[in-house]
């Protein structure tokens, strides 16, 4: 299984967005979003079908379970 903090960041990247566009549009500070890429903390967990709509990805994607395309 795939760590969320690095498929959060692979996501990030592939969709052109910075840290702080990302915490703009799930209303978090830039510091939350870097911490979760860094593994040393997580998003809440009501906030995860929010993060997989934003990126148009499953939650499986972001649970490691299913592979980014």
């Amino acid at each position: 299984m795939a760590d969320m903090g690095n498929i959060i960041k692979q996501l990030r990247k592939k969709n052109g967005l910075t840290q702080s566009d990302f915490a703009r549009i799930l209303r978090v500070t830039p510091q939350a979003v870097s911490k979760w890429e860094r593994s040393q903390g997580y998003p809440d967990i009501t906030m995860l079908p929010r993060i997989a709509e934003c990126f148009g990805v499953s939650m499986d994607i972001l649970f490691g379970i299913s592979n980014i395309v």
